[in-house]
C-alpha cells in the first residue's frame, strides 16, 4: 500500500497524525505550545504534538459539544472507509492495517496497540467518507443526539448514537447525488451540508414517501422479464446476449438477458456506458446433475441486476425442484446442497453446496468502482452471435434492436476478450482474459482488493504488480514466494490460491469449487513467462534447487510400486507447500495413485498443505467451515470440546492466539491472560471475541 516513507506508525514525524497544540502561546521558538498532557511528550524521539496517529487520510474532525468526544473520518485505501472515536495516544493502524484488514504485516508498529475503527464501511457502499457532527438541534427530533456523517462519492448519509462505549441505532439516513465535502452548524444547532461540485448548501428533511420495498416481486414470474418462466421465454423487449469470457461458476453454465425500459437506450460511449433508470441485466445459472449429460441440466438460480438510476441493485431467485418458478432469496442469502453424478469423483458421485449470495456479497463485486456493469461492455460483447437464425455481430445486432442510442464503435487498439477455453487463441490472451473475468473486478485500482496486484486484461503486464512481486497477504509457506513467479508456477501464490479450498482461496466470493481447466491455463501461462521479467530474482537459485529436488521425488514416486516407499516419498513432498502443490498438480491430472497421497495429505498438520487436497475428499469428510456469512446462533448450538480446543490453541499453526495470549503459563503476554476467561465471559461473549478480536479491548491493553 502507499506510504513509501513508512510514516503511518512512526511517531517521530507528524504525518498520518492528529495533532493537539496550544496556538494561544508560543514556546521553544515555535508559534505554538505543546500541552504537557499530550500522550507522547515524554517518549524519546516522538513528536509531542501528536494526539493520535495511524490515519491514512482524515477528512474532517469534530468534537461533540456535550461529551467532548473527538471524531474523525478516515478515507480508506482499497477496502474500507473508517469513522474513529479518537482517543488520547490512539493508534488507528495505517499503514500496517486498513481498519481491521492487515496490509503491510511485516512493517514495524507504533508504540501503542492498534485500535479498531468505531464504524467501518466496505467499498461496496462508501468510498470517501466525510466526517460530520453530533446533532443537538430542535428541528429533527428523531435525530437529536445522533452523530451524522456522509460520503463524498456515494452521496449517502448515516446516523447513530454512541452510548456507553457502543454504537447504537446505526442506519442510513439518505442516499443522494451530492458531493458531501463538509458539514456546518448554525447558532441554533441546525446542521447544513456542503456540495463541493455544485457549490451549494443543503439540509436533511423527512422523506414523505413510504417504503416501497414490499411491492418488489417475490416470484420471478412477477418480474415482467419472461412471457413464460418455466420455458425461460423472454418477454417482449428482453433480449438474450452472450459474452466472450464467462467467469467460473462452480461448473454452472449461464444464460443472459438485458432489458431497458420503453423507448430508452444505452449510451455506449467509451468505457463508461450510461444506462437508463430501471435497466435490468439477468443471468440464469444451471448445473448438470450428471456431468457430461446436457439433458440433466437444471436451473439453480436467476440473478438480476436492477439499475435504480444511481446504483445496480442485486437480487437472486432460487428455482424450485419442479423447475416451474423461482422465488426471491432473502437479503442474507442461502445455501443448498445438490447430489451430482460425476465419474471423476470417489464412488462416481459427489455433493456440491451452492451459495445463493446475499445482496451485500453481490455488491462487493457489482459496485461503481468495478465499472457500470462488469460483463456488459465492448470487450465482452464484441463477438458473433446467432439472432434470427443467422450469425451476426452481436454489437451490431443489439444496436439494430435500438438497445444502444447509436452503433458501438469498436476500438481496434483494444482487442476483444479472448475465450479462455478457446485453444486456438494465444495463451497469453486466454490467461489474461481469465484473470480479467474472474479477478479484475476486485483486483484493480480502488476496487476493494487488499493487495497491490491489478488484473485488467488491457493493463500492460509490467504494470500489474503481479510479476516477480512479493505477496502482501501471506506466502503460505512457499519459499521465495511471488504473486506470479515467471517460469515457476510452484512459487506463484496466484496459482496456489486458485488450487486450494478454505481460507485464502481465490476467488473467495461466488465460488467454492476448484476450476481445473482454469488452474491448468494459469499454470501453463506462468510456466512460459520468461524468468528475467521478474522484478525480484533474489530467490531464483534456491528455488531452482528446491524444484529440482521436488521433481526428482516426483519421478521416484511414479517409478516405485512399493507402498512403504510411496509413503516415504509423499512425506518428503508434503514437507513444503511448493512440493505439495507439485504433488496436487499431477494427482489432479490423473498421473498418480490417489489413495496414498490423499490419505497423507488430508491429515497433514499444516492447513496450508491440507487445503490443497480437500477437494478430493467426499463432501461429508470435508472440513465444515463458517462460510461467507457467519451465524453465531448455529455455532453456539454445537457441543463444545475443551480438549480439542486446547489442542487447537497450542498446536495448530494456522491459529495465532498464543502469539499474544497465555493459558496456564504457555503463550505470550502481549494481550490479556486467558486461563480464567470462561469465568469472565459467557459463551456468546467468547464467540464474539473470536469472530471480532479487536471489537472490545481490555482497557489495560489499550495504551
Amino acid at each position: 500500500p502507499p506510504d513509501s516513507r513508512k510514516a503511518g506508525q512512526d511517531v517521530s514525524n507528524l504525518l498520518s497524525a492528529i495533532l493537539r497544540i496550544d496556538v494561544d502561546h508560543a514556546d521553544g521558538g515555535k508559534n505554538y505550545r505543546i500541552p504537557a498532557d499530550n500522550p507522547f511528550v515524554d517518549l524519546k524521539g516522538a513528536r509531542g504534538e501528536i494526539w493520535a496517529y495511524g490515519f491514512r487520510n482524515p477528512w474532517r474532525i469534530s468534537v461533540d459539544k456535550k461529551t467532548g468526544d473527538l471524531w474523525a473520518g478516515d478515507v480508506g485505501w482499497e477496502l474500507w472507509e473508517l469513522l474513529d472515536r479518537v482517543e488520547r495516544g490512539g493508534n488507528y493502524g495505517w499503514s500496517v492495517m486498513e481498519g481491521r484488514q492487515p496490509t503491510n504485516t511485516e512493517w514495524p508498529r507504533g508504540p501503542t496497540p492498534i485500535l479498531p475503527p468505531t464504524i467501518e464501511h466496505p467499498h461496496s457502499e462508501s468510498s470517501s467518507i466525510t466526517e460530520g457532527l453530533t446533532y443537538y438541534g430542535p428541528r429533527l427530533k428523531e435525530l437529536q443526539g445522533h452523530h451524522i456523517y456522509g460520503d463524498y462519492d456515494t452521496g449517502k448519509f448515516w446516523g447513530f448514537r454512541f452510548e456507553n462505549g457502543k454504537v447504537v441505532s446505526h442506519r442510513e439516513l439518505a442516499d443522494t447525488t451530492h458531493r458531501v465535502v463538509g458539514f456546518g452548524e448554525d447558532n441554533a444547532g441546525e446542521f447544513y451540508v456542503l456540495d463541493h461540485t455544485a457549490g451549494t448548501l443543503h439540509r436533511l428533511v423527512p422523506n414523505p414517501q413510504q417504503d416501497q420495498s414490499a411491492t418488489f416481486p417475490r416470484k420471478l414470474s412477477d418480474s415482467g422479464l419472461f412471457s413464460a418462466v418455466k420455458e425461460q421465454s423472454p418477454a417482449a423487449g428482453v433480449v438474450p446476449y452472450s459474452i466472450n469470457a464467462e467467469p467460473w461458476a462452480d461448473h454452472a453454465v449461464a444464460e443472459r438477458l438485458v432489458a431497458v425500459p420503453g423507448e430508452l437506450s444505452i449510451k455506449a460511449e467509451g468505457a463508461a456506458w450510461s444506462f437508463p433508470k430501471d435497466s435490468v441485466l439477468v443471468k440464469t445459472l444451471s448445473l448438470e446433475s450428471k456431468i457430461g449429460d446436457d439433458a440433466s441440466r437444471r436451473r439453480i438460480e436467476t440473478q438480476i441486476l436492477h439499475f435504480d438510476g444511481i446504483e445496480w441493485m442485486p437480487y437472486t431467485y432460487q428455482w424450485n425442484d419442479e423447475q416451474t418458478e423461482a422465488l426471491l432469496v432473502a437479503a442474507a442469502g442461502a445455501e443448498r446442497t445438490f447430489d451430482v453424478a460425476d465419474q471423476a469423483a470417489a464412488g462416481g458421485k459427489r455433493q456440491q453446496t451452492w451459495r445463493f449470495s446475499g445482496r451485500a456479497e453481490c455488491q462487493r463485486c457489482h459496485n461503481k468502482w468495478s465499472g457500470p456493469a462488469i460483463a456488459f461492455n465492448t470487450p465482452q460483447l464484441n463477438k458473433s452471435r446467432e439472432y434470427g437464425g443467422s450469425a451476426v455481430s452481436q454489437l451490431d445486432a443489439l444496436a439494430q434492436m435500438k438497445l444502444f442510442e447509436k452503433p458501438v464503435a469498436v476500438d481496434k487498439q483494444q482487442p476483444k476478450l479472448a475465450n479462455p477455453h478457446d485453444a486456438s487463441a494465444p495463451q497469453e490472451s486466454r490467461a489474461r482474459a481469465y484473470l480479467h473475468t474472474n479477478c479484475a473486478h476486485c483486483h484493480r485500482l480502488h476496487a476493494g482488493s487488499a493487495v497491490l496486484s491489478k488484473m485488467p486484461f488491457d493493463l500492460p503486464l509490467d504494470k500489474t504488480d503481479m510479476i516477480g512481486v512479493r505477496p502482501t497477504q501471506g506466502t503460505f509457506g512457499i519459499h521465495a514466494a511471488q504473486v506470479v513467479a515467471p517460469g515457476d508456477p510452484f512459487r506463484s501464490v496466484l496459482l496456489y490460491r486458485m488450487t486450494k479450498l478454505g481460507g485464502g482461496r481465490m476467488p473467495h466470493i461466488g465460488s467454492s469449487e476448484v476450476d481445473r481447466e482454469g488452474v491448468e491455463l494459469i499454470y501453463n501461462w506462468i510456466n512460459k513467462l520468461p524468468p528475467e521479467s521478474a522484478s525480484d530474482r533474489t530467490g531464483d537459485a534456491a528455488a531452482a534447487r528446491l524444484r529440482k529436488e521436488e521433481f526428482a521425488n516426483l519421478e521416484m514416486l511414479r517409478a516405485t510400486k512399493l507402498a512403504g516407499k510411496q509413503s516415504e516419498i509423499v512425506d518428503r513432498l508434503l514437507a513444503s507447500t511448493s512440493g505439495a502443490l507439485l504433488l496436487e498438480r499431477y494427482l489432479g491430472r490423473g498421473e498418480l495413485v490417489q489413495d496414498v497421497v490423499i490419505a497423507k495429505a488430508s491429515r497433514h498438520a499444516e492447513v496450508s498443505i491440507r487445503d490443497l487436497f480437500e477437494c478430493y475428499l467426499p463432501h461429508e469428510k470435508r472440513l465444515k467451515r463458517l462460510g461467507s456469512v457467519v451465524r453465531p446462533a448455529q455455532i453456539l448450538a454445537l457441543p463444545g470440546d475443551p480438549v480439542r480446543g486446547k489442542k487447537v490453541f497450542f498446536e495448530n499453526a494456522a491459529v495465532s492466539c498464543k502469539n499474544c495470549h497465555r493459558i496456564q503459563k504457555e503463550g505470550k503476554e502481549i494481550g490479556p491472560e486467558l486461563t480464567t476467561i470462561g469465568k469472565k465471559y459467557n459463551q456468546s461473549q467468547l464467540l464474539d471475541s473470536l469472530l471480532e478480536p479487536s471489537k472490545l479491548i481490555d482497557p489495560k491493553y489499550v495504551t
